[in-house]
């Protein structure tokens, strides 16, 4: 892999299973394109909610040819608190329900890098679409009583 990576971690311990994932997701950006200068990805707990539960926030931060990308995700626990009884919020928050919320945010994360790196690439190979332009011509022969008539296209031929 040639990609020039770094994976930093902000109010929390460094986690060998993140950094793994978050790894692991920056490589296959490299299949859609492949000219993928440098990737920053910040892992964070940018407050510390803990009635509410710590809330993680991703931040990659993409070097393509002639373009920079940033995305940020962040996990929302407020639309999951609702729906559990106070026994199984607190189940969550142990390791693994860490796992699962960190995980979701990186796995967004990277889904929104890759739908990006996808435009920029077509972008950067002039593969945007196009409409072709509509047929033209000019009337050659009308006949009015059998309603028929021939019609010469901009390349010269006739058309019944």
């Amino acid at each position: 892999m040639r990609l020039q990576m770094t994976v930093a971690f902000r109010g929390m311990d460094r986690n060998e299973w993140i950094e793994a994932e978050i790894r692991k997701r920056a490589a296959k950006l490299e299949t859609y394109c492949r000219d993928i200068g440098s990737c920053h990805v910040v892992v964070e707990v940018p407050h510390r909610h803990h009635e509410e539960g710590n809330r993680f926030s991703v931040r990659i931060d993409l070097t393509v040819p002639d373009n920079e990308i940033a995305v940020t995700r962040g996990s929302t626990l407020h639309t999951v608190a609702k729906d559990l009884d106070e026994e199984e919020w607190t189940k969550q928050l142990d390791v693994e329900g860490m796992r699962k919320d960190v995980g979701l945010v990186i796995k967004e994360a990277f889904d929104v890098a890759r739908r990006q790196i996808q435009d920029q690439t077509r972008r950067h190979r002039l593969d945007v679409k196009s409409h072709e332009e509509a047929p033209h011509g000019r009337v050659r022969q009308w006949s009015a009583i059998d309603q028929f008539g021939t019609i010469e296209a901009a390349d010269g031929h006739e058309v019944y």
